[in-house]
């Protein structure tokens, strides 16, 4: 199976123009002297922007994709549940789904009743939910009530796209640390283009 670092490697990516609807994201770090400093705050950046997209920002400005999705209530998490979840979505998706969570909803569902025998693990931490891909993903929220801790469906469905960035800004380095505060925005377009393509489990 291939592997998945983020969401941007499951959704089609593509250059775009600021528009009334671009995501102005921001991500800030203290780094230390080093020669990779650009890099370093865009892998920052990348981290920041998948978890905005998927959760959406604190002003209400962009309501994130965990909003935008078709939801199957459910009132825990069980392997009934899962069933529930992969059978909500549409036949002409089903070939190129995937399951995403993060590693504790994982974990948790691993010990759920009637999971055992849904959940495979291929090694290396490689994991199949109903024969289909899991892809572990820091970004999306763990197991309570209201929340949406998994995400079924195909990613590619979502087109996301890169409309620029700001030059790295960093202020100077703290006499005490060493290190200088350092901040790169982002600016992205994303439209979940078909909305029957992904399907999230809500805990009610």
């Amino acid at each position: 199976m291939k592997k998945f670092r983020s969401l941007f490697d499951l959704c089609m990516v593509r250059e775009g123009t600021r528009n009334a609807n671009t995501v102005k994201i921001t991500a800030m770090s203290y780094l230390r002297p080093c020669n990779d400093k650009e890099q370093r705050m865009e892998d920052r950046l990348l981290q920041t922007s998948e978890y905005i997209l998927l959760r959406g920002k604190r002003d209400g400005s962009w309501p994130g994709l965990l909003r935008e999705v078709n939801i199957v209530p459910v009132r825990r998490q069980d392997g009934q549940a899962v069933i529930d979840l992969h059978d909500s979505l549409p036949e002409a998706y089903q070939k190129n789904a995937v399951f995403m969570m993060n590693v504790v909803t994982l974990h948790e569902l691993r010990l759920a009743p009637g999971v055992r025998n849904l959940l495979t693990h291929e090694g290396d931490g490689d994991f199949r939910l109903l024969d289909k891909p899991v892809v572990l993903c820091d970004s999306m929220p763990c197991t309570k009530k209201g929340s949406v801790p998994i995400l079924y469906g195909d990613f590619s469905k979502i087109c996301i796209e890169d409309c620029g960035r700001d030059e790295l800004w960093q202020e100077c380095r703290s006499e005490d640390s060493g290190a200088a505060r350092c901040a790169m925005t982002g600016y992205l377009n994303c439209t979940l283009e078909d909305r029957q393509a992904i399907w999230g489990m809500k805990l009610m």
